[in-house]
């Protein structure tokens, strides 16, 4: 059996999808009602995992013996593995375009637009954690959801238009 708790889960990514939703509302600006459609996005695929796996637990319980109890023995842990790597990240996943993707574990960071690996050279890799002074508030709720339930998102971005804060922060 698997270590999560997919009920829980469930409504607590549900009820993070209306204050996201509601949240949205309050944007004035293009950027920010994008940045709120994609966690919502996010927010549906980690719903609709929950769901599947507690059809999946639920048919796995009326009939333990049956002939798709491996199958959903197998989908059950793969869930949890998804939620395990979302969990591992140190980062979070990406909720704005970022082609800077860092490896902590060997120090490097990959650009995807350069097609390179650098080392860190203890200077941070070459992207901007956008702020919620321009996410309309979006990062408290980040930071709620990480807190509930343990997965992080990041806000970081290479996009040019945000190169001159970089400099100036």
């Amino acid at each position: 059996m698997s270590d999560f708790h997919y009920v829980e889960l469930y409504a607590k990514f549900a009820g993070f999808r209306i204050m996201v939703l509601a949240n949205r509302l309050a944007c004035d600006d293009d950027f920010s009602r994008g940045a709120h459609d994609r966690l919502v996005a996010k927010l549906d695929q980690l719903i609709d995992l929950a769901r599947g796996t507690l059809a999946a637990q639920h048919a796995l319980a009326l009939n333990p013996d049956g002939p798709d109890a491996d199958d959903l023995g197998e989908q059950i842990w793969g869930a949890g593995q998804d939620l395990a790597y979302n969990w591992r990240e140190p980062d979070g996943i990406d909720l704005l375009h970022c082609e800077v993707h860092v490896d902590w574990a060997t120090k490097e960071y990959y650009d995807s637009r350069t097609g390179t690996w650098r080392f860190l050279d203890g200077f941070p890799p070459p992207r901007v954690e956008v702020g919620d002074d321009r996410l309309n508030g979006l990062c408290a709720i980040l930071r709620q959801i990480a807190a509930e339930t343990r997965i992080q998102f990041n806000t970081y971005t290479t996009d040019p238009a945000f190169e001159d804060e970089e400099q100036d922060g």
